[in-house]
């Protein structure tokens, strides 16, 4: 069954398949061959070009942006828009865009007016922040979280449980514009980045490490290690840092009463 504020203001391909208990807003265009779960709510102006699917329960804020044509589509003739897969229960924020050939798992959240670029691959239950982008061909784990104004170059690797703070950036190129070889950092599962932290191409960082705030990251960094600076250098291990208001471990803490919110 599908429920609509104002089923005639909108445009849905008859080659779409809608789920039951569908809610579609006022002027939005669902294209050719997506596939909208059952209990998806829609919200006004939103465009969802050909072959977007979106899980069960998933909720679309006001003018976005999914199945964003890449630049094949923009040829003559066009190439056909890859598939774009929203897991189930996830929450794409108003003003969001997210581009053709992406896939994100179940629990998938946005901020507003983020942008996910092509083959962007996240895991279950992650969040990308408002105004940060994605610039694609990322790999990305269960459980991490990018907060507000965060940029991910392409071919960067983020493994499970990783938390990028605000303005933080990964970077692809020793010698930009230079397109040859490029390659992002490799983030290590349970690390931290602190806000305004830059990683530079190729670096590898382990797991359990914590960024300090405002580092520049140019070398590797072992397990479970604290850095900090520019260039960022290790001060001490992770399990040594303890917590300023009580006598226990600083981040692993942290990190379980985020996983026990959710």
């Amino acid at each position: 069954m599908l429920q609509s504020v104002d089923i005639s203001c909108s445009s849905i391909s008859p080659d779409a398949k809608i789920g039951q208990n569908v809610t579609i807003g006022p002027f939005v265009i669902i294209g050719a061959g997506s596939v909208i779960g059952d209990g998806v709510v829609i919200e006004p102006g939103t465009i969802i070009y050909e072959n977007v699917h979106l899980g069960a329960n998933t909720r679309i804020g006001a003018q976005c942006i999914l199945g964003e044509r890449i630049g094949g589509y923009l040829k003559s003739p066009p190439e056909p828009n890859p598939d774009l897969h929203i897991g189930p229960d996830s929450v794409i924020r108003a003003g969001a865009i997210i581009y053709a050939g992406s896939t994100m798992g179940r629990g998938f959240q946005t901020g507003n007016r983020c942008v996910i670029r092509e083959d962007s691959q996240f895991g279950d239950n992650c969040s990308f922040g408002t105004l940060s982008q994605s610039d694609g061909f990322i790999k990305v784990g269960n459980d991490c979280r990018f907060h507000n104004n965060v940029f991910i170059a392409t071919y960067t690797t983020v493994e499970d449980n990783v938390h990028f703070y605000p303005m933080s950036c990964t970077v692809d190129s020793m010698h930009p514009p230079c397109q040859k070889g490029r390659e992002g950092p490799h983030v290590g599962a349970g690390s931290i980045i602190g806000a305004k932290v830059l990683l530079m191409p190729r670096v590898k960082i382990g797991k359990n490490c914590v960024v300090a705030g405002a580092s520049v990251v140019t070398h590797t960094v072992e397990d479970g290690m604290v850095v900090a600076g520019a260039p960022a250098r290790v001060i001490k291990k992770r399990d040594e840092v303890r917590c300023h208001l009580e006598d226990r471990p600083a981040y692993d803490v942290a990190l379980e009463s985020v996983k026990e919110s959710n």
